[in-house]
């Protein structure tokens, strides 16, 4: 009887303490960004090329945001990062910016898309790689 009575008492402060509300981590007044490890080293690094709203406003998990480092470095002129220092980034990303009810897919790739009506250059010249088999084509 001690013991079930016990098991009770555990379960239901274990229960209450996961109902308590997480602290609210401050933000910068500056920025906005929640002041978390590793706020100051993504604000140094992402800072320079665009304003934090640029990505406070996006929601990704670990996943997400190394393929957003790895396409920045590729196609927007982000310089190489040393592990530790990309991972604080994407630690502090994927844990302050990370999927919540309000989590957006990710784009569907061109090639997945079907023919659009409304055809601009851009898509024009997609269409004219697809034929060509320039485009890879999903599984």
């Amino acid at each position: 009887m001690k013991t079930s009575c016990l098991a009770v008492i555990l379960l239901l402060a274990v229960i209450a303490r996961a109902e308590e509300p997480k602290a609210e981590v401050p933000l910068d007044p500056a920025t906005g960004m929640k002041m978390a490890e590793g706020w100051e080293l993504v604000r140094t690094h992402c800072n320079v090329c665009h304003s934090p709203r640029q990505y406070l406003m996006q929601k990704g998990t670990e996943a997400t945001w190394t393929d957003t480092i790895r396409w920045m470095q590729q196609s927007g002129g982000l310089w190489p990062l040393d592990p530790a220092t990309e991972k604080t980034i994407i630690s502090y990303l994927a844990s302050n910016y990370g999927p919540d009810a309000a989590f957006r897919r990710a784009p569907i790739p061109g090639n997945l898309l079907p023919p659009n009506p409304y055809l601009t250059d851009a898509r024009a010249e997609f269409e004219e790689k697809k034929k060509a088999g320039l485009v890879p084509v999903a599984p």
